[in-house]
């Protein structure tokens, strides 16, 4: 896990010193907020345009594998690109963010949060729960919904009004309910 942090905050060091948006997401987001699991990978949202291509990849180009047109695609698609750390091996996956009225209301409700000297930005346990429920719903992963379970087990002023309200919005419904139903 050392590697990990160690990556994670030269990953964001970089995108903040290029003035690029960024919020973690995903398994490491979870480790923040609730019982941490094993990843594969680091899931970083990004806000980008058409014009930040090449500075994405001047920024990465000297210490990882990048594909220039994997970029262009998922910046083009609003999709997904990652990179690969050259020494450690390590995936970083980097997500475009959406433009839809959720996904601009979750960036903006990110949340810096310190690792030693460093501040990150990260996902609010709100919208990671409600982003687990999207996954859980497309994949059918009970995995998703584990997670879920845990960061309301050890979440502490979770806005849960926040919840149900986007959860109605994203027509999420049964799975809230399902993970809520023995609480």
């Amino acid at each position: 896990m050392n590697d990990e942090i160690k990556l994670l905050k030269e990953v964001c060091s970089k995108l903040e010193d290029a003035d690029i948006e960024y919020m973690i997401t995903g398994s490491i987001a979870l480790a923040f907020y609730s019982t941490p699991r094993m990843t594969r990978d680091i899931d970083i949202i990004i806000k980008v345009s058409q014009d930040d291509i090449q500075k994405i990849i001047s920024l990465f180009k000297a210490d990882f594998y990048i594909s220039e047109t994997a970029v262009k695609e998922a910046l083009a698609n609003s999709s997904m690109f990652n990179i690969i750390h050259n020494e450690t091996v390590m995936k970083i996956d980097f997500i475009v963010r959406k433009n839809s009225e959720y996904r601009i209301k979750e960036f903006s409700r990110r949340q810096k949060i310190a690792i030693g000297d460093n501040l990150i930005s990260v996902v609010t346990p709100e919208d990671l729960v409600l982003s687990k429920l999207a996954w859980a719903q497309q994949s059918k992963s009970e995995m998703q919904l584990r997670d879920v379970r845990n960061i309301f087990a050890n979440g502490k002023n979770i806005d849960y009004d926040y919840i149900k309200e986007w959860n109605q919005k994203l027509q999420l419904e049964d799975l809230l309910t399902e993970v809520t139903k023995n609480e």
